[in-house]
């Protein structure tokens, strides 16, 4: 028992080891936006890159974080601080990240591992504390073309007899998810802009030797020709969001597929005007967005079309701040440990 209790320390002594000498998350690069933004072509193209794996998306990134968001509320209420302070925390939530993810990049021989779940970006702020030394891809496109494309994965999940997810059932709740994920994203940005690089997706699709050059220039890695043809590569990702995921999100075909510029404006045939104009009046002044150069006027819409666009708009703010007001009641009612 002596003897197993001696290992058991010296490996967690390596693993801590491990973690302080590499520097917390220096190894990680993390990709995040709105989904359908763009961020699965992204990470193919860091997997083209010989010093970067880019795997299946872990998806759990949130979920980790947010049990460090709830543990140290409740150290700030002295409810556990007896059992650990926000310090030990800190450190368990980040070995337990690194724990998780680097032992494939090790099995790959490469130096970096990049984590792509699209909802990464909405605890940016979170995982900057945690890896001060990681780096952080925002992938932003124009949100008419985010919503028209959610609104796709909510038409074939109805299509096949599933439950769409909550963010792709309509044009309000597609808005309100983008306008949550993209608010993070530039918050991280602001706060962080050394760690964190911007990637407009009508940008890298129009242009993606300069764009990809752009991102090895912010990893500080040479750049290499192959990123820019990912449909070339086979990648580990593939399986688990196509195959595996009922092929909402992508099938084969969509998912092998080079840099288009085709395919940039298709929202303006998928979308009504009214849709189009209640997209745009909801981003026009949003930070962030509002630098990017997308045009959210109405000029070259009916008077039908923008009063009809106007309407929705007016609806969807009401809707969220219903919304927003029932998740803060709901979360008053919260009973506290006894």
């Amino acid at each position: 028992m002596t003897l197993q209790r001696e290992e058991k320390a010296q490996q967690q002594s390596g693993r801590e080891a491990t973690h302080s000498e590499t520097g917390r998350g220096e190894r990680l690069i993390f990709v995040g936006g709105a989904p359908r933004s763009g961020t699965t072509l992204v990470q193919n193209m860091l997997d083209c890159h010989s010093e970067i794996y880019g795997g299946p998306e872990f998806l759990h990134i949130p979920d980790i974080v947010r049990l460090r968001t709830s543990l140290r509320a409740s150290i700030a209420r002295k409810w556990i601080d007896l059992f650990c302070t926000n310090e030990k925390v800190d450190d368990m939530t980040a070995a337990m990240i690194e724990d998780f993810l680097l032992p494939l990049a090790d099995a790959q021989g490469v130096r970096f591992l990049s984590e792509k779940s699209p909802m990464n970006v909405l605890v940016f702020p979170e995982l900057i504390e945690l890896f001060p030394q990681a780096r952080y891809i925002f992938v932003v496109r124009d949100p008419r073309a985010v919503v028209s494309s959610l609104l796709e994965v909510g038409a074939k999940a109805r299509a096949k007899n599933l439950t769409p997810p909550p963010f792709t059932r309509n044009v309000a709740a597609a808005i309100a998810y983008t306008r949550q994920c993209m608010g993070r994203g530039f918050k991280a940005l602001h706060a962080a802009p050394k760690q964190v690089h911007l990637i407009v997706y009508e940008n890298l699709v129009r242009d993606p030797k300069a764009n990809t050059q752009a991102i090895c220039e912010f990893l500080g890695i040479p750049w290499e020709p192959a990123m820019i043809l990912p449909a070339n590569k086979k990648h580990a990702g593939e399986q688990a969001i196509t195959v595996h995921s009922e092929e909402l999100w992508y099938d084969a075909d969509a998912y092998y597929k080079n840099p288009e510029v085709d395919r940039v404006d298709r929202w303006k045939q998928q979308l009504s005007q009214a849709d189009q104009v209640a997209i745009g009046l909801s981003f026009q002044n949003s930070r962030g967005v509002d630098g990017l150069g997308y045009d959210f006027g109405d000029r070259d819409y009916s008077p039908i079309a923008r009063l009809a666009g106007y309407g929705k708009s007016r609806v969807f703010r009401v809707q969220q701040r219903i919304l927003q007001r029932l998740g803060r009641f709901l979360t008053s009612l919260q009973i506290p440990p006894t």
